[in-house]
């Protein structure tokens, strides 16, 4: 009996079919090796680009419609700028950008827009963003009626303040703490680092290293980390250890700190740098509350002094006592800054000071460089999808909360005077958050675990600065566009204010 003839077409269709298969497979193995050593973002892109076109995602970025978004209110709103431009109508403008930024500020910073492709979003996107920044210079650049250059210059303020700012923000983690080079240094790179800048304990000492240089000189800074002293740690013998109380010398940590950010105010450092240097440090009353140190809250206060305390991890290093540039003496003298406290690490209390960063900085983007040993084996997950992940976010969620209620009750109850400062740290440290609005985190490696504590060498240096740099490329697509109306609002008041220095001379 003949077979039928669709049982012969199948037969070769899955004979052309294997084929195909085994191609693709390696083909993707292939792309994802490109992937995992990509030396720089433009390879790292040109690689995720091929493995989403080889999965279909690059026809989801061209889709009109993707679910995630108001495209037809959106395009609406595209249109109404378009016209507004092409009648030189810049009140109407302003009203129509209003309207839109508003109505679709929520759904741009949907992270799940993100999480289709590797290369970026849907198209809808940047041309959205691309209309909102068109329309922004349209404005800073042609006359508005009755509206003097003085008046427009005030309202782009008053619009960014409304709008907010980014900020980098940078965590602790003794060693692996280096990676927040490899962070700082990709987004420099594409021209996306931001001018806000916070770091606890081993953070601190990246963000005020570069925070305390100019633009000229963090290149050569990125560039040449050959240069940087790398010998922070001095382990003191079991004796001197059990005599002084802590286990490193805080004198090798402050040649470390002197030799990489010399000595210099916050408010030195800001006008030297044109950045805003935020340092957390934890207070060792129970009474104190912690501080973010800044030009704004503390000029004076010498960076490697707030350094030094942001890095005082209880038991590996003293408390410390902060210090101020003396205006009566010359300019290295220091004297005491609130002589009768005491200041341990930044990360005890406020790892990520993001309620105190949206007070001062009016910031309304945080990005995140998380790197604390303890905390990086449970965020994992928030790079993955599906049931696993859910389940691991779930029990990672009520397991932190329980310790956190645990803690409170703990600290509630009559403790002895010795034990109840360890509870409030405990406590401070379990109720915190450590995530922020986009993160980046140290991978999960535990053979690297036992670098904690020691001074890196050279390639230990350079492979930390490459994870930061190969965890930063994913997230870039996403940063520069959640950041691309921000910078914007930059540029257009640096331009008016050019032009308001020659309408006066």
């Amino acid at each position: 009996m003949q077979s039928p003839a669709w049982i012969g077409y199948g037969e070769a269709m899955n004979q052309k079919t294997e084929p195909t298969s085994k191609h693709n497979a390696r083909t993707r193995k292939q792309l994802q090796k490109e992937l995992e050593q990509a030396q720089d973002y433009e390879q790292w892109l040109a690689a995720a680009t091929a493995l989403d076109d080889l999965d279909g995602k690059l026809a989801w970025r061209e889709q009109a419609e993707t679910g995630m978004l108001h495209e037809s209110l959106m395009r609406q709103h595209m249109a109404s700028m378009q016209q507004c431009r092409a009648n030189t109508d810049t009140r109407r403008l302003i009203r129509v950008l209003q309207e839109s930024l508003y109505r679709h500020l929520g759904e741009l910073s949907n992270p799940e827009l993100y999480s289709v492709a590797r290369s970026g979003t849907n198209r809808l996107v940047q041309e959205f963003l691309s209309e909102v920044e068109t329309s922004m210079e349209f404005i800073c650049s042609h006359p508005i009626p009755e509206v003097s250059t003085a008046r427009k210059l005030e309202m782009f303020r008053d619009a960014e303040r409304v709008y907010g700012r980014p900020a980098l923000m940078l965590s602790g983690g003794a060693a692996f703490g280096i990676y927040h080079l490899g962070v700082a240094r990709a987004l420099w790179r594409q021209n996306l680092l931001p001018d806000v800048i916070a770091g606890s304990s081993m953070g601190a000492v990246v963000a005020a290293a570069i925070c305390t240089r100019n633009n000229q000189e963090v290149t050569e800074f990125f560039e040449h980390p050959e240069h940087i002293h790398l010998q922070a740690f001095r382990w003191l013998g079991i004796r001197d250890g059990l005599r002084e109380g802590h286990a490193m010398d805080p004198r090798q940590l402050q040649e470390h700190l002197l030799a990489n950010l010399g000595s210099v105010s916050f408010k030195e450092a800001h006008d030297h740098s044109g950045r805003t240097l935020n340092i957390s440090v934890s207070p060792t009353r129970t009474q104190q509350k912690p501080r973010l140190l800044n030009w704004l809250s503390s000029p004076e206060v010498l960076v490697d002094s707030a350094v030094m305390a942001s890095c005082a991890v209880p038991g590996i290093f003293p408390p410390v006592t902060l210090q101020a540039r003396d205006a009566s003496g010359g300019p290295n003298s220091s004297v005491p800054y609130m002589p009768t406290e005491r200041w341990i690490d930044g990360s005890v209390h406020g790892d990520l000071p993001l309620m105190r960063m949206a007070r001062l900085h009016n910031v309304n983007k945080t990005i995140v460089s998380q790197a604390n040993p303890h905390v990086v084996p449970f965020i994992t997950h928030h790079d993955e999808s599906g049931l696993k992940a859910w389940a691991k976010q779930a029990a990672v969620s009520l397991a932190h909360g329980q310790l956190a209620t645990a803690l409170k009750l703990t600290r509630q109850s009559p403790t002895p005077g010795l034990i109840r400062p360890l509870i409030e740290q405990a406590h401070a440290m379990a109720s915190q958050q450590y995530l922020g609005d986009i993160n980046i985190h140290f991978p999960l490696r535990p053979s690297l675990y036992r670098k904690v504590l020691a001074n890196p060498s050279t390639e230990d240096l350079d492979m930390f600065i490459q994870l930061g740099e190969q965890a930063t490329w994913p997230r870039l697509a996403m940063i520069k566009d959640q950041t691309r109306i921000s910078r914007a609002f930059d540029r257009c008041i640096r331009g008016l204010e050019k032009v308001l220095e020659k309408e006066s001379a």
